[in-house]
């Protein structure tokens, strides 16, 4: 029996697409690595959404947080 991948990272995104308002239902989308969670999130910041949160999930050390403001440099880190 294979053994089920292990997520250890997180998207948090506005769930219902309407980015307008100051409040927003939160959804949350979990990956098996970085480069997966990135490419859900540029897509999710292509169409808008800049309340975007993303970090590893416990018990992945160090624990990394990136906060919206910091989508952005996260995002283009990619890049370079």
């Amino acid at each position: 029996m294979g053994s089920v991948p292990q997520m250890t990272w997180y998207v948090s995104y506005a769930a219902n697409g309407d980015f307008s308002g100051d409040r927003v239902q939160r959804a949350t989308k979990t990956f098996r690595n970085e480069a997966e969670a990135r490419s859900f999130a540029r897509a999710r910041a292509d169409a808008g959404d800049k309340s975007l949160v993303a970090g590893t999930l416990n018990p992945v050390a160090p624990k990394r947080v990136i906060a919206s403001a910091a989508i952005p440099d996260w995002l283009d880190e990619q890049k370079r």
